[in-house]
Formats: C-alpha cells, structure tokens, sequence
C-alpha cells in the first residue's frame, strides 16, 4: 500500500472537482442521451469551461465584505443547458427547460454549506431565489439526475435541516452584505474525495483542514492506492493541478463585487452597505 499526503488549496480542489466530475458515469451518460443543466457558480463554472469552453456569470458570491453581489449588471449566461456538443443560455427560461427533463438528463449545481448528514443548500439573496428557485420543484419531481460539487471547506456544523428552518433572508436587522435565507439542494454531493475516487481507484480521506495565507479553507488529504499504477496517476494529477496557477472560474467581469449603491441593490435586502450602516 503505497499513502499520498496532500493539501488542497481552495482552488485547487475545484480544479479536482471539475476533473472528476468529467469522468463521473451519469455526467457521461447525460452527455451522451441527454441533457446537462449548468447552475452558475465557480466550481460548476470550472467544469463548463473545461467541457465546452463557456465561463459562467457569477452573481452572488462571499468575499471578506460578506455576503455580495457582482457590482455590475452583464450580459453572459447565469445558467446554460448542453445537449450533444451545443449549449445554449436559459436564464430566463429555466423553469420551461426543467419541465421537460427526464431520467437522462443531469443538473448540475454548486452548494454553499453542506453537513456531515450529507444534505447541501444553497444561499439565495433574491426572493425565492430568482428564477432558479422558482425551478426548485421539477429538479425533483421530474426524475432528472443532480450533483452538487463541492469543496469541504462548504461543511458546516450542526444538521442543515434544523438550520435551514430557523435562517431566513428576512427579518435579519443588518447584514455584511445581502440577508440570505437558504434553499435545500438534494442529489450526490461531489467533494474533492469522490472526485479523486473518480480519478483513480483509490481510498481518499480528510486529516485536516484550514491553513494560513492563500491555504485557508484548504483540505490535506491522505489517499491510498494499492496499485503502483494507481499510485503514479494520482501524483501524476496533483503535480500538474499544484503546478498551476488556478484562477477563479467565471465571466472575469461579473467577479468584481458590488458597491452599495449599486444596480443589483434593488433585489436585496438588510445590506448594511445599502443602507450606510457599515
């Protein structure tokens, strides 16, 4: 048994993530027979660019002013669907598009906390959380497939269920940014362990978390293969993964967070840069 010990940038284990989740059966079985729903965010934005070369628009986002939006209204896709090498912007028809999934086609959508129960949420700053939100049901009833990649530096305490009925986006008196409330997301979360399963045949674990400088909401791994060939192809995709310079994944412009008073301020709401409290 040969032990690999590594950390993982915050970065760097969305560059994991994305890779894995390309090798991941029921993604190739959407892109083969069905349908692909992107759900805008960094780590998922990782995995379009890498697929068909298309960043995605980042709205909201958590930088050390808080809970922010991007400063700009752009144009870009928020939300794309792909089928069979095309793709195509469905920001304002999500709703319509979800309708019509089935057992074949997979969304997937990034989560901002998940537990150790495995249940994810996702933050929404907007009501209902937008268009997306209105979407939320035929995720479900409809019989299409759902992952959530995710970073462990997501895992928070105590049970989400529990937390999730006493958070809320109104009612909070200020807020470092956007008041957020919080939308159950269920399907397979996708951690930087099940990617680099994925990836290899391989035993994958945590031994610690967190790290000074540009290694905080880092992970170091211990991994174990049982086969030299094994073995050689991880260290052969962390070199290259630690060896490269992995910006933030998005359409580089909707990155620049907002200042109050700014266009996206209409939707939100307890903004304490807003209402010149902070």
């Amino acid at each position: 048994m040969k032990k690999i010990q590594v950390t993982l940038t915050v970065e760097e284990g969305k560059e994991i993530i994305a890779l894995g989740l390309l090798k991941h059966p029921i993604f190739i079985n959407s892109q083969e027979k069905g349908r692909i729903l992107f759900k805008g965010g960094t780590t998922v934005s990782k995995v379009a660019e890498k697929l068909i070369g298309v960043p995605l628009r980042i709205s909201g986002r958590i930088t050390q002013r808080g809970t922010v939006s991007s400063r700009d209204i752009i144009e870009g896709p928020h939300s794309i669907i792909y089928s069979k090498g095309n793709w195509s912007n469905i920001d304002d028809n999500i709703v319509e598009v979800v309708q019509k999934f089935s057992n074949n086609d997979l969304i997937i959508c990034g989560a901002n906390a998940i537990d150790h129960k495995g249940n994810a949420a996702m933050m929404a700053g907007s009501p209902g959380g937008g268009n997306v939100g209105k979407s939320l049901s035929y995720w479900y009833t409809e019989g299409a497939k759902i992952i959530i990649p995710v970073g462990i530096e997501k895992m928070i305490p105590g049970d989400l269920d529990d937390i999730m009925g006493r958070t809320s986006r109104t009612g909070k008196s200020i807020s470092w940014g956007m008041a957020v409330g919080l939308m159950p997301l269920r399907g397979e979360v996708f951690t930087e362990i099940e990617a680099i399963k994925q990836l290899a045949n391989v035993d994958c674990f945590a031994i610690g978390a967190g790290g000074l400088g540009s290694a905080q909401g880092s992970i170091t791994l211990e991994i174990w293969a049982s086969e030299n060939e094994e073995f050689e192809k991880v260290i052969k995709m962390l070199k290259r993964v630690k060896s490269d310079d992995e910006d933030i994944s998005g359409i580089k412009d909707s990155l620049t967070e907002c200042e109050a008073i700014c266009d996206n301020c209409i939707r939100h709401i307890g903004c304490g840069y807003k209402s010149r409290l902070l």
